[in-house]
């Protein structure tokens, strides 16, 4: 669940630790191991920032407990294992065994058209079930990436407004065929768990999982006067820059992400349900299964989980995103070990030094493959452009009308990728017709037709993937032209020094250094602009642009950052 867009941007908000994992196995309750996570998250989250919440069990009993940073900057408050944090899209599996609960007792059957639970609902003609709203599989647009959403978030609105909102948008695939995460389709599943029990979705999934499970520190969203223990959340990148979060209509979160929490109660819920207390052992099952499409395609998802193999290892996974707050859990089935990490700093995403403990608990490398040498009289069969499909999970057509390639071609006896809105970078091979970028979870296999000739660009993420691989086919599009770069004089860009909002606590600091302008966002790297006109600016590290607007007073006021989509960020400074 994402009330505001946590844009991918790849010189401004991505954040990349590389670890090589190569020491004892957790399962064994190594202490070296337990060490070395500690160091790790204390690294990622210093003690006078908002941090971490983070737990490690094995068999439903907890190995390693402990917080990092600041509940409240303000207070200088630490946070501990009790603070509650909201977990959002991890909300998902509590509908997604609301919905099993229901149906175990007959009261719905997964292959149901949501019609008959909601018979105004526009399915354009088609047949949309439970089970497709579950597995993301409905066609269904998500609402929080369509044009216009970020005017209604704090709106109070009714379910049929907030339905009306996306439903008669055309469907992004034929139900059952793909698969788009849809914070839409949940939403949905809410309304229905509503429309079954009659009863409100948060007192359903309070009476009929919190409470039995003992879960006595979690609630939902409205609820912050009852929480004792909370953590603030917060927006930024740095320590100058963490605001507390902006607020929104709550109605939109609910089935969807609006659960509030904390790692002691998220055990119990996972104790809770892999016992058998909630739902038998064939639903869980086939919650914890991932969906197959139409073709044989994978989605690596079930019912509210990612699932995904790792050498014959199943990893069941969520993580959530939403205002001031990020989440992530993993279950590994066969080892009986579940880890939660909570945040409440959206500036640093907890998925990264997930990945490394899911690593080292299964005794797995997280380094980068061994390299073998290039042929380099077979760049040519992969040189061209390959139009991308999905982000995210979610198709590229859900929040862009524009399309999006990954363009590969030689450079300096090496083979390179760039993508629309991103950075240049140098593929190293290790293996046939497969490749990866230094100290990146991106993984990119070439895909052959039955005549041998590449049709096809996959690509994964190393150790989970989200959803399906992404297949981007072959195209005939063309790589933009490298563009010519004219002088402007140091009194022009004088107008442009200064600092504009990206989004809340994250700005693009615009200065000259030497006559010369640079682009700096909150906590990165100074990049050079290059001016293609006097008011309109590139980089070339990566495929992003700079327009200033000129306002009526001649002041400029207002710039226009596009990296795949345009972005209009104001002057604050």
């Amino acid at each position: 669940m994402k009330i505001v867009k946590l844009f991918t941007i790849a010189f401004i908000l991505n954040i990349i630790i590389s670890f090589n994992v190569r020491s004892q196995d957790i399962s064994d309750q190594s202490e070296n191991a337990i060490q070395y996570i500690d160091s790790l998250a204390n690294a990622f989250y210093p003690s006078a920032e908002p941090g971490l919440s983070l737990l490690i069990s094995k068999n439903g009993i907890p190995l390693f407990v402990k917080t990092y940073g600041l509940s409240d900057i303000k207070d200088q408050d630490p946070i501990t294992a009790d603070n509650v944090f909201a977990i959002g899209s991890m909300s998902k599996q509590f509908t997604a065994v609301g919905i099993l609960m229901l149906a175990n007792e007959g009261k719905l059957n997964l292959s149901d058209n949501i019609k008959i639970y909601l018979p105004q609902y526009n399915t354009h003609g088609k047949e949309i079930t439970i089970k497709q709203c579950l597995t993301h599989s409905s066609g269904i647009l998500s609402f929080t990436e369509k044009e216009g959403f970020d005017s209604l978030f704090t709106m109070t609105l009714s379910k049929d407004e907030m339905i009306g909102f996306f439903e008669n948008d055309d469907l992004l695939f034929e139900p059952g065929s793909d698969f788009s995460y849809s914070n839409s389709g949940y939403l949905i599943l809410g309304m229905i768990i509503e429309k079954i029990s009659g009863m409100d979705y948060n007192d359903f999934i309070r009476k009929n999982i919190f409470e039995p499970a003992g879960m006595t520190n979690s609630y939902f969203y409205g609820e912050e006067n009852m929480i004792p223990v909370k953590a603030i959340g917060y927006d930024g990148r740095d320590s100058s820059t963490y605001k507390e979060t902006s607020q929104f209509y709550n109605g939109w979160t609910k089935g969807a992400g609006n659960i509030k929490s904390c790692v002691n109660d998220l055990l119990l819920w996972n104790n809770f349900l892999i016992n058998g207390k909630l739902i038998p052992e064939d639903l869980i099952q086939e919650a914890f299964t991932p969906n197959i499409l139409s073709g044989g395609v994978n989605s690596n998802y079930g019912f509210g989980w990612n699932v995904t193999m790792l050498e014959n290892k199943k990893i069941i996974r969520h993580g959530g995103a939403i205002n001031g707050f990020l989440s992530d859990a993993v279950y590994l089935p066969e080892d009986k070990i579940y880890i939660v990490a909570l945040s409440n700093n959206t500036g640093k995403s907890p998925g990264k030094l997930m990945d490394n403990i899911v690593l080292k608990t299964l005794n797995l490398t997280g380094a980068d493959p061994e390299i073998i040498a290039y042929d380099k009289n077979s760049f040519d069969q992969y040189e061209g452009s390959y139009e991308i499909q999905r982000e995210g999970g979610r198709l590229m057509k859900n929040f862009s009308k524009d399309k999006q390639y990954r363009f590969i071609f030689e450079e300096n006896d090496s083979l390179k990728l760039q993508r629309t809105g991103g950075g240049l970078f140098t593929l190293l091979q290790y293996g046939k017709d497969k490749f990866f970028i230094e100290s990146s979870d991106k993984r990119f296999e070439f895909i052959r037709d039955n005549n041998g000739n590449v049709s096809a660009l996959e690509v994964s993420d190393y150790p989970v993937t989200f959803g399906p691989a992404d297949l981007c086919l072959r195209s005939d599009a063309e790589r933009p032209k490298e563009k010519e770069v004219i002088i402007v004089s140091e009194d022009v860009l004088k107008n442009y020094e200064g600092e504009f909002e990206l989004q809340p606590g994250f700005n693009l600091k615009i200065f000259l250094e030497n006559g010369e302008l640079f682009i700096q966002a909150t906590g990165q790297q100074k990049l050079k602009l290059y001016a293609e006109n006097t008011n309109k600016f590139f980089l070339k590290e990566v495929d992003a642009q700079v327009e200033f607007i000129q306002e009526s007073d001649n002041k400029f006021n207002k710039l226009l950052f596009t990296q795949g989509q345009q972005m209009e960020c104001l002057r604050i400074k």
